[in-house]
């Protein structure tokens, strides 16, 4: 494990031992005059120790960070010859790249080495094709994973690139969801469970406990895999515009199925459970049959309702909605003929942002012609990464592709990418969802238009 890898795991077991630590407080509470009982205050000591050991381990492994860079070497020197066929790059200056293009060059350089000559290979290629300075981050945040097949574990820096390309195509993301580390690919925290009391007394009176209910929120990561075949001919010749056909292609992949479990997955073991399913049921809102403006404003009012009634912070709200929908709304007139939301071609509806996706499906219903709205407030939606992404390549195998065809990647000259990323779902407080279900809003659904 690198050494970044091990202080985020320092810190992931900190991070729960102060959570621990706080409950035991919390619980302290209801004994006589808040005093710790002779058992929680041994569990509390054993955890602050704890904590103190975590502390100086973290500071050990910074130190070390700190001594490997001092001594770092630049790549190992290249062997005479090109047998990738690209030519070789000198020392660069360090470069801002775009989003994806660093883990979109890491599955090139894996991809073109064919998973033969293990690490060195990959940073060789990488020293050949974009210099020095790419290949020293390379080295410095990858490690060769134990698949005998060609697989490679893939560190937080570019696990966290694939993630920064991904935020701006996956709606939940986009919305402003939480991205929170799983270090070991766990996390425990707390999670509100009803709203607080406040409560006039009287003279002398006793104050009566005035707090949120909490619960825990346990995240674990649910594997992800995506398969992405990419052209040998695209591989061959490498220039930007490979570096975004590979990028757009891997982040389009995982995105389409980031997308649709976050939204609409079911509960389930093995997959994140989505907003549909983690929205309070008190908060999935049936949509008025009859569909005119004023029922349209009232039910979208009905979802901001069931968040602000219940306090919610209301801190980056937003909707999530299907591109029929967003068209319905843009040509909805009032009596007038003026337009009921103009503010939508602005990316708003009324005052809130939304993200259009197709991963909110548009055919639900006996008719086939009905939709959901999404409304939450996204600060309180959390995406646990486990920052730690597998890839892996084979130029022999066979895929299915979207039209259910089988082919094979050698037969057609593509090497098939493995991508597989740890990921989960969840939400501090599940009345900050809410659900508009049976929305039959189309275009032509109003009478008269």
């Amino acid at each position: 494990m690198a050494v970044r890898d091990r202080i985020a795991a320092l810190r992931g077991r900190q991070a729960q031992v102060h959570v621990e630590m706080e409950q035991i407080l919390t619980a302290s509470e209801g004994n006589d005059n808040g005093d710790l009982t002779a058992e929680q205050q041994a569990q509390y000591d054993a955890l602050a120790a704890e904590d103190d050991r975590l502390t100086a381990g973290v500071a050990r492994e910074e130190d070390m960070e700190r001594r490997r860079a001092a001594a770092a070497r630049p790549v190992a020197a290249l062997p005479t010859g090109n047998p990738h066929g690209v030519g070789s790059v000198p020392a660069q200056a360090a470069q801002k790249l775009e989003a994806g293009i660093g883990f979109s060059r890491l599955v090139q350089a894996v991809a073109s080495t064919k998973g033969q000559g293990g690490m060195q290979a990959v940073l060789d290629y990488s020293e050949k094709t974009w210099g020095s300075t790419f290949a020293a981050a390379a080295a410095d945040n990858m490690e060769q994973s134990v698949d005998v097949q060609g697989g490679f574990l893939v560190n937080t820096a570019y696990s966290s690139d694939l993630i920064e390309a991904l935020r701006p195509v996956v709606a939940v993301r986009k919305m402003g969801a939480l991205s929170v580390p799983m270090p070991n690919g766990n996390l425990t925290t707390r999670k509100q469970t009803s709203t607080s009391n406040a409560q006039w007394i009287g003279e002398r009176a006793a104050i009566p406990t005035s707090a949120p209910q909490v619960g825990n929120v346990t995240m674990s990561a649910k594997k992800l895999a995506a398969l992405v075949p990419i052209s040998n001919d695209l591989l061959r010749y490498n220039s930007i515009q490979t570096d975004n056909l590979v990028n757009n292609d891997v982040t389009r992949e995982v995105a389409i199925a980031e997308d649709q479990q976050f939204i609409r997955g079911a509960v389930s073991v093995s997959a994140p459970t989505g907003l549909r399913y983690l929205a309070n049921a008190s908060n999935v809102i049936a949509a008025n049959a009859t569909v005119n403006v004023q029922n349209v404003r009232n039910d979208l009012g009905k979802l901001r309702l069931a968040l602000t009634k219940n306090n919610v912070p209301m801190l980056r709200p937003g909707y999530i909605i299907n591109p029929t929908l967003v068209e319905f709304l843009s040509q909805l007139q009032t009596s007038t003929g003026a337009l009921a939301f103009p503010e939508i071609a602005d990316g708003r509806i009324g005052a809130f942002p939304y993200a259009s996706t197709t991963s909110v499906p548009d055919n639900m219903g006996a008719d086939g012609n009905q939709s959901e709205l999404y409304f939450a407030d996204f600060s309180q939606i959390m995406v646990g990464d486990a920052l730690q992404t597998t890839l892996a390549v084979s130029t022999e195998a066979s895929y299915v592709d979207g039209e259910g065809v089988t082919r094979s990647a050698f037969q057609n000259d593509e090497t098939l990418i493995r991508v597989i990323e740890g990921v989960d779902l969840a939400a501090r407080y599940d009345m900050a969802i809410a659900v508009l279900a049976g929305a039959a809003w189309f275009p032509g659904a109003v009478a008269g238009q």
